[in-house]
């Protein structure tokens, strides 16, 4: 591979001289999974008991590192306020004239944000994908708006979070989804059992679905006469004949929870950043009471990550100050919707901190030593994609140059900071093989047997060494311009 000219291999041969040999070891990457995954930590969900140990441990280690406190506020914590909302019952009735449906149990799901839910005739506005560019201009107000649900290979993923936000603008009280047709209902009903939201809720308060079959209920036309209109490229939102009732009840919890944020503030640049994240949650018990295993301990997802983060700064911390600063973000409620790292993104928006990129740590204890360096994000960032490349073969890693893993690009931190156009990638030996990746996924991701037993840090070792010479490489302008 030819080397684009922002990177002599010569100097970075030199630059990462220092870590040439392995560093940063397994063990020292387990006693901390040891810790974070154990049962006393209860799957560290955001909000409980064990979720409060890990945020004590992660800021604990990162002022043990010797980094400062790096919050917009200045403190090691960025507070997060929550609220866990649960569905409890619920009704509809649609009304057309003098003819009135009432859907049944397997025929509509959701919930509001609110104790009570009380819509009454409300007009049916098809918004087709919800695409906000679809909706300009669009009056909602008083209105739930009805989306078709799924992925159309001829039309882009539009966002969640950016369709309900659009509705919202556009002063939709609720929002209807449309199922695909072939989804299992439970599974699509249980998607919507339950909802957390951070901060001011940017959603209309009543989220639900309603399987395919209740299109033609809801607005006269089948589902795959809608799904076929809202893919056209002249595609405009249209109200229906019917209007609907939905009363429905909920419990909201509230809570606070935390990102741990450390620095080493830089020399020359110090308005610039590398930020490195991981997040330090899981989704905590995962069990009802009496199964022989009820914690969901996330040694791999994402304890190895947060371990990584941890050591990767005290080799920084007690290195040469870089020219840029060093963030380490550890974030909390990933697990429940990339939440801390969007709240984190949101809060330096308008601060004078600038991220000229960001290496996102997740899931790292699931593959072997020697595997390849890959990347979730490549193409995306040419100047990274070089950097990394070029680092990895000069501590003797392999490179996996296809864009396989782009496909984990929203499942991860770093689509919070890449949505606002700052460069953000994950770089790892973990998704370099999707057969292997997915082994995890489809087996104990997200069971109670992600456990100390059953991970592999060696892999995770070798990836926190190369943490710790692309944080350098990122840091030093003369290597990365971020022009």
């Amino acid at each position: 591979m030819t080397l684009r000219p922002i990177l002599g291999l010569a100097a970075l041969l030199c630059s990462t001289a220092p870590v040439l040999a392995q560093s940063i070891t397994p063990q020292m990457l387990r006693d901390h999974v040891a810790i974070l995954a154990s049962d006393a930590y209860e799957g560290r969900e955001p909000g409980t008991p064990g979720g409060d140990r890990a945020e004590a441990y992660v800021l604990q280690a990162f002022a043990d590192a010797g980094l400062k406190p790096g919050a917009p506020d200045g403190r090691w914590r960025q507070e997060v306020a929550m609220a866990d909302h649960q569905a409890g019952s619920i009704s509809a009735v649609v009304r057309q004239g003098s003819r009135t449906t009432t859907l049944t149990a397997e025929q509509i799901a959701g919930l509001g944000l609110s104790p009570t839910t009380a819509i009454r005739r409300a007009p049916l506005v098809f918004v087709g994908r919800g695409a906000p560019d679809q909706m300009k201009g669009t009056k909602l107000a008083g209105a739930v708006a009805v989306v078709m649900g799924g992925t159309a290979p001829d039309a882009p993923q539009v966002p969640t979070a950016d369709r309900n936000a659009a509705l919202q603008a556009a002063g939709a009280i609720g929002v209807l989804l449309i199922a695909p047709p072939t989804a299992p209902w439970t599974d699509i009903a249980h998607g919507f059992s339950s909802a957390t939201i951070a901060g001011t809720p940017r959603r209309p308060d009543f989220s639900g679905v309603v399987p395919a079959s209740v299109a033609e209920t809801l607005l006269g036309r089948s589902a795959a006469d809608l799904r076929k209109a809202a893919i056209a490229p002249d595609f405009r939102p249209f109200r229906g004949k019917a209007t609907i009732d939905i009363a429905a009840t909920g419990t909201t919890r509230r809570y606070t929870t935390a990102n741990i944020v450390g620095m080493i503030p830089g020399t020359a640049s110090p308005n610039e950043a590398v930020l490195l994240s991981a997040h330090w949650d899981h989704i905590g018990i995962c069990r009802p009471e009496g199964a022989p295993d009820r914690i969901c301990n996330g040694a791999a997802d994402n304890a190895s990550g947060t371990a990584i983060l941890i050591e990767v700064a005290k080799v920084l911390a007690k290195g040469p100050r870089p020219a840029r600063s060093l963030y380490f973000v550890a974030t909390t409620a990933e697990e429940k919707g990339l939440l801390g790292a969007d709240a984190y993104a949101a809060a330096i928006a308008d601060t004078p901190l600038k991220v000229v990129a960001n290496l996102n740590i997740d899931t790292a204890a699931i593959v072997p030593t020697g595997m390849p360096v890959a990347m979730v994000g490549r193409g995306n960032y040419p100047k990274i994609d070089a950097i990394v490349d070029a680092t990895a073969r000069a501590i003797g890693r392999k490179v996996d140059t296809d864009t396989e893993a782009n496909i984990m690009v929203q499942r991860q931190d770093g689509w919070a900071f890449g949505k606002r156009g700052i460069p953000a990638v994950m770089a790892t030996g973990s998704v370099s093989d999707m057969k292997r990746l997915f082994a995890y996924l489809d087996g104990p991701y997200h069971k109670p047997n992600d456990d100390l037993a059953h991970i592999d840090l060696s892999g995770a070792a070798e990836d926190a060494d190369l943490h710790v010479a692309l944080a350098r490489a990122l840091a030093d302008p003369a290597r990365y311009p971020a022009n």
